[in-house]
């Protein structure tokens, strides 16, 4: 539902200054660890147990020299990938929650940073039906995601198992492989969590500034140890909200650089009321 937010806040304080910024929203880093062990530990988890199968199977099949091995081996892989099938109808309905409960902890941050700075209670505004279609581009994007981590986990291991037998590798070293394939995959899904939670937020701050009439933002850093320098020297810079442009003058901003776009951006936007 549009709003016009800086004609509600005219009336509600007449306020005398030409502007107001509102406080920064900083998702907290416990959603991301939730989304991690909701949708992308079980995969892990089940790369973990078939990895130990499978380092059994080729250790045998090496021992034995038979020529089924690679049948056996490969016959491993594909049930993991039908077990990941069946158990993609569970990590949906875990990542759908997820993406609800993001949505109602950024809309009750983002009506309270509007009280704070305007006096005006939003929540009679604003509601989950407003974004829904961002929540299920984000829920398909993540069930994308875990295929590929499952994917990525499951070539390495089938690199690893097959150059073995060809190459006669010793079980130590293949089994050495394939356990750093998993902690991989693992390291990986970590990440992807993390960057799906900022990306998410940062997607539902721009839909909610959009909605409530916010022609201006600032940028804020995500002062991160090492930030990409370009993004850095944007903190603090004020820019239209449609265009990417800076208030002051100069070139936009290209929309896959934008705030939370690029691959482990943490920088933000804060909403700027402007009272002409």
């Amino acid at each position: 539902m549009r709003y016009d937010l800086p004609a509600l806040a005219r009336r509600a304080k007449n306020p005398r200054r030409r502007s107001v910024t509102l406080r920064d929203i900083i998702p907290p880093a416990v959603l991301a660890t939730d989304l991690y062990r909701a949708a992308y530990a079980p995969v892990i988890a089940l790369w973990s147990r078939m990895a130990e199968r499978i380092i059994a199977e080729y250790e045998r099949s090496l021992s034995a020299l038979t020529t089924d091995a690679p049948i056996d081996l490969q016959r491993l892989l594909d049930e993991a990938d039908g077990e990941l099938q069946r158990l993609l109808i569970l990590l949906t309905a875990a990542m759908n929650d997820w993406t609800v409960r993001v949505e109602g902890w950024t809309r009750g941050k983002w009506r309270g940073a509007v009280l704070a700075a305007t006096g005006v209670d939003i929540s009679t505004l604003i509601g989950p039906e407003d974004v829904r279609q961002t929540l299920g581009e984000y829920l398909e994007w993540n069930t994308s995601l875990i295929k590929d981590v499952s994917a990525q986990t499951r070539q390495r291991i089938g690199n690893a198992v097959f150059a073995g037998l060809t190459n006669r590798t010793p079980a130590r070293d293949v089994a050495k492989t394939i356990r750093e394939a998993v902690g991989m995959g693992r390291d990986r899904a970590t990440r992807i969590a993390s960057d799906q939670l900022q990306k998410l937020t940062s997607a539902l701050a721009d839909e909610r500034q959009r909605e409530a009439g916010i022609s201006q933002v600032e940028w804020r850093s995500s002062h991160k140890r090492h930030p990409r320098a370009h993004h850095a020297a944007r903190d603090g810079t004020i820019y239209y909200l449609e265009t990417r442009t800076p208030v002051e003058g100069g070139e936009a901003v290209p929309a896959d650089d934008w705030v939370g776009r690029p691959p482990y951006c943490g920088c933000r936007t804060r909403a700027r009321l402007t009272f002409d």
